[in-house]
């Protein structure tokens, strides 16, 4: 069996961010993750991605779109 791993989610990036976006930045970027077929050493781009989308997300609903 390979041996996989999931992203890291201590990225500074999510530093400023509430516990629920992290979490949803988090399963996020998990799923990223596992659609990638579970690439190594693409944490932080993944992290990266899926906070980008969350927080895109957040955003289009603050400004009510």
């Amino acid at each position: 069996m390979p041996h996989t791993t999931q992203p890291q989610t201590n990225a500074p990036a999510a530093e400023g961010l509430t516990t629920t976006e992290r979490e949803q930045i988090s399963r996020r970027a998990r799923a990223l993750w596992q659609e990638e077929g579970f690439p190594q050493g693409r944490d932080r781009e993944l992290w990266a991605q899926a906070e980008l989308q969350v927080l895109k997300g957040r955003t289009a609903v603050r400004d009510g779109r």
